[in-house]
């Protein structure tokens, strides 16, 4: 088996971690590595890079409930709404009782863990347990939302479920994982982006949305974003829908989004390979990705604060 390689990539998340703190995206995709090692010195940085916040946690589940009754639906299956509750709040609560037994130390990739265990923040349990119920009340709003029932009726429409793939963009392998990507039936496709948090600012989602548009263009309509014309654009929109506060938007590609969306992906790859001591063999110095100053905002709830001695 071959050695594994930290190799760069782009994608929206790490995009993100860059431009929010130069030294969180040294630690999350280069301190790191190797971590998953028993013993090995990044061993405590690959436990924090895996923890989950309770955010984090309610999207997953609710992400991962999803993609679940959607793979039953297509196999012929519809499995009732309660049955599709108890099976994600149970895992939910397995998730809460592994990271409070530590169960990270031992297993941080099967049995990530909780910030709030990990920093000993002393999360009160009504707070666990209001954060289950929003779990439940999402997961069961599934099952009366108009875009996930329309799914639900054309299973032989959906074209991919939270599938890892990846696009190139010139010389960078970008990666994206599109929550549900279905055909319009007409020859066109709509990329479909579930929210389960507070707030989302809506131009910053269909920036990321636009690279989810990026990648449906090179890989099923087999053209080149950066040469795509209008009227083939026109078949692929995206789509974002908030389960927390069931609503939903959509919006259609077009040439000046496209172009944005490419451009950010140029710039900000750029940037990150300014900063490496190697770009060939993508390696990084952690001199060159200073810290936040002192009582940043950022770093209340950044992961990796004890890293950084603001733990």
């Amino acid at each position: 088996m071959a050695d594994l390689k930290n190799e760069f990539s782009w994608s929206w998340s790490r995009h993100r971690a860059f431009e929010t703190c130069l030294r969180r995206y040294y630690l999350q995709h280069y301190a790191f590595w190797g971590g998953w090692e028993p013993g090995s010195e990044a061993r405590e940085i690959y436990i924090q890079k895996k923890l989950n916040s309770r955010p984090q946690w309610i999207g997953t589940t609710v992400h991962q409930a999803a993609e679940w009754v959607l793979g039953q639906v297509r196999r012929g299956h519809y499995p009732p709404p309660e049955r599709v509750v108890e099976r994600y709040e149970r895992a939910a609560r397995r998730m809460v009782d592994e990271s409070a037994r530590g169960l990270f130390r031992i297993r941080p990739k099967k049995s990530p863990g909780f910030v709030d265990h990990y920093y000993d923040l002393n999360t009160p349990e009504d707070a666990w347990e209001a954060d289950l119920q929003e779990i439940s009340r999402q997961i069961r709003g599934l099952f009366d939302n108009r875009v996930f029932l329309r799914l639900t009726s054309v299973p032989g429409r959906i074209v991919e479920v939270e599938r890892l793939e990846q696009l190139f963009v010139g010389d960078v392998p970008v990666w994206v994982s599109l929550d549900v990507l279905v055909s319009d039936g007409e020859g066109g496709f709509v990329v479909i982006d579930w929210k389960t948090g507070r707030a989302h600012d809506a131009e910053t989602v269909v920036r990321q949305l636009g690279v989810y548009g990026a990648y449906v263009v090179q890989r099923y309509l087999r053209q080149d974003p950066g040469r795509v014309e209008a009227d083939q654009l026109d078949r692929v929109k995206v789509m974002y829908v908030n389960l927390r506060e069931e609503t939903y938007d959509t919006r259609d590609l077009d040439l000046a989004a496209m172009r944005e969306t490419l451009a950010t992906i140029d710039t900000s790859s750029a940037r990150m390979r300014e900063l490496l001591v190697d770009v060939g063999e993508n390696v990084a110095k952690e001199a060159d990705f200073p810290m936040l100053e002192e009582g940043a905002e950022a770093c209340a709830h950044c992961a990796f604060r004890r890293t950084c001695g603001r733990g």
